[in-house]
């Protein structure tokens, strides 16, 4: 038995009515701040009673309110859909069954409160309100619920609201009569000092009593009595704390310490482990556990964060009963399990936007390749508003900063024409770009369009641009010897060599890379583009954009010796990207492609040089705005001229940026 559908209306960011589908055992729910992720959680802990924290009563602020005020919700709706339910779990939950044996919990809220201000909560299970509905039913359900940045140590030491303390009772089950005899024969020893063991506190005692006489008189005093604790089950599981040893396997009392000494985040993992032995009690006790758990990374490092999330893992698989639903900010937790597990959450018009992964179309060679792929830089992707996927780590260092340059482009366009303007940078936008250091766009590209022969009507809501080079293939040249003659084989046949090809923009060239293929059938899709350059790749169709005199500066100044190389960049840079010829620029960007990838240089080396010399420029217009902005146009002009960035990365970039598509 599982949770398999929730549906959220009229509740905190939910006007409209969100379905959030879940799976058996763990649920992991990941996106950016402010996509309802906390709504799903405090959802599910309204309808299924989780009052451990006994706030989670209904107030104003719960009901849905339009951002102009002009809309609140008149109620509120949450309903759960169960599965798979055994026969007796069939038989338990009969009353919230339907035909075909899924069970139904609905609760609704209305928004008008009664004379004390309570908004009256309605619960029943079934299809109809009318519904024969069994209190008791919810005993065979529990929800234990893990707060986002908790105070664990609160929850540790002694008292009522004692997480241990709650294990304990659960431990002990109906087997408490033991353990409250033994506590009173402890108390009545000290109370009688029958043994004369405990004369300083008799002494006390009759100390008090005496001045209680003296003070009141006989007709008006009272008198006490001494003992360490009452006899209660109750007050005694909640008189127990938890001290710790650093380290495991230590049992000499002495040197175990208080919590109050130890680290956040450990005691964060002695609060869960808490949770944790509960849950091993409830597995033959209850049918049905959900563990709810905000942000389970808070305090723990990334090595902690990552043992943490696998053991979830196997606990949700090895007990049938239980059902874990977690959010997190965390890539570290993100890329360390399958994208099975995981749900991205997005906040879609007035509605919370639940994709699961797993229901994604994607082939197996896919989804295995994207499990090994998804590591902590690249995991950010499930945070993101918006995503650039780029080849190599050329492409991923300079695209921010062309991406400044687009943007400042655009900005003022808007800024003429009264519109509204984008963020400054990707870092604003909240858009990513990930390196996945290869043509390998169709595994990725499956999770937002359908391509390479997957289909569905299921894709993360994420607007995700690709940027690829064109690879023209090389030509085949003849071999000359030194007297000018063909070099031929041991078969007479002529010698051949292939050579790169550097095309002019007139020339329209075909392509050779394999991933050029996806790109009609990803370019057609809501919320995926892929972008190619038009003639050779990513630096030569820089260069030949008209940026060849930057570009040789930077090579002159990264180059290690004097000499001929140092010149002609001199000369390139001279020449201040004015040409007489097209073929004098296609020599120029030829010259500068193969030095940047030489060895004295190398393209992550000049990538980096690049962006830096960019960043700088960028940093001193963005400095110089006036606190009036009355300069914003004059600033983004400059910004605009640093460089001509090429049209296929502009696309990618403002694609990125909220789905932006500009005319051919």
């Amino acid at each position: 038995m599982h949770i398999s559908n929730l549906s959220i209306t009229g509740y905190k960011n939910s006007k409209d009515k969100s379905t959030i589908k879940l799976h058996k055992g763990l649920n992991v729910l990941v996106g950016e701040n402010g996509s309802g992720k906390t709504t799903i959680i405090n959802a599910l802990r309204l309808i299924l009673r989780e009052n451990e924290f006994s706030y989670m009563n209904i107030n104003e602020d719960d009901f849905y309110v339009s951002l102009d005020k002009r809309y609140s919700a008149p109620n509120i709706k949450i309903d759960l859909t169960f599965e798979a339910l055994s026969p007796d779990e069939q038989v338990t939950f009969l009353s919230w069954c339907d035909a075909d044996f899924n069970a139904q919990l609905h609760l609704e809220v209305s928004s008008n409160p009664n004379r004390k201000g309570y908004y009256k909560k309605e619960i029943w299970g079934g299809a109809s309100k009318s519904s024969i509905f069994e209190e008791e039913t919810f005993e065979c359900i529990d929800c234990i619920y893990l707060p986002p940045l908790r105070d664990a140590e609160e929850k540790l030491v002694n008292g009522k609201r004692s997480r241990l303390a709650q294990l304990l009772k659960k431990q002990y089950g109906d087997k408490k009569d033991e353990l409250v005899q033994n506590v009173k024969r402890f108390n009545e020893q000290i109370t009688s000092n029958a043994d004369k063991k405990y004369n300083e506190i008799e002494t006390a005692k009759q100390n008090i009593n005496d001045k209680l006489e003296e003070t009141l008189g006989q007709r008006l005093g009272q008198s006490i009595n001494l003992q360490f604790a009452e006899t209660t089950f109750n007050k005694i599981v909640e008189s127990i704390k938890m001290v710790f040893f650093p380290g495991l396997k230590e049992s000499d009392p002495d040197k175990f310490r208080d919590i109050a000494t130890n680290s956040l985040g450990y005691n964060n993992l002695l609060y869960i482990a808490t949770v944790f032995a509960e849950l091993e009690l409830l597995k033959d006790n209850n049918m049905m556990t959900v563990l709810l758990i905000e942000e389970p990374e808070a305090h723990l490092h990334p090595q902690l964060q990552v043992k943490f999330i696998k053991y979830l893992e196997e606990i949700s698989r090895t007990l049938e009963n239980i059902q874990v639903v977690i959010t997190t900010h965390s890539p570290v937790l993100a890329s360390s399990i399958k994208i099975d597990n995981l749900i991205h959450i997005a906040q879609k018009s007035d509605a919370i936007f639940a994709t699961v992964l797993k229901d994604i179309d994607l082939d197996e060679s896919s989804k295995n390749y994207i499990n090994r792929w998804l590591d902590v830089t690249k995991s950010t992707l499930l945070f993101s508003k918006g995503i650039i996927l780029v080849e190599g780590i050329s492409e991923a260092m300079l695209i921010p900063a062309f991406a400044k340059i687009v943007l400042a482009q655009h900005n003022k366009k808007a800024l003429a024409a009264s519109k509204e303007l984008l963020p400054n940078s990707l870092e604003e936008a909240g858009v990513s770009t990930i390196n996945i250091n290869g043509i390998n766009f169709k595994h990725f590209m499956k999770l937002f369009a359908d391509c390479d022969g997957s289909s569905g009507e299921i894709h993360l809501p994420i607007y995700c641009s690709g940027i690829t080079d064109n690879d023209p293939p090389k030509l085949k040249e003849l071999v000359y010897d030194e007297n000018g003659k063909v070099k031929k084989d041991r078969n007479n046949e002529p010698i051949t060599r292939l050579v790169d090809t550097f095309p002019l923009p007139s020339e329209q060239p075909a392509g050779a890379n394999s991933a050029l293929q996806l790109i009609d059938d990803i370019n057609t899709s809501n919320w995926g583009r892929l972008y190619r350059s038009p003639l050779k790749t990513f630096e030569y169709d820089l260069a030949i954009e008209g940026n060849t005199s930057q570009m040789a500066k930077v090579i002159h100044d990264l180059w290690p010796t004097e000499g001929r190389v140092k010149e002609r960049c001199n000369t390139i840079y001279s020449s201040n990207n004015e040409y007489s010829e097209i073929q004098l620029l296609k020599e120029d960007a030829e010259y500068i492609f193969k030095h940047i990838d030489a060895d004295e240089v190398g393209k992550g080396t000049y990538a980096q040089e690049l962006t830096d010399y960019l960043e700088l420029q960028i940093s001193k217009h963005m400095d110089s705005i006036d606190e009036k902005r009355s300069n914003l146009i004059e600033v983004y002009t400059n910004i605009s001229d640093l460089m001509n960035i090429p049209d296929y990365i502009k696309r990618a970039i403002l694609w990125a940026c909220g789905g932006i598509e500009i005319d051919e």
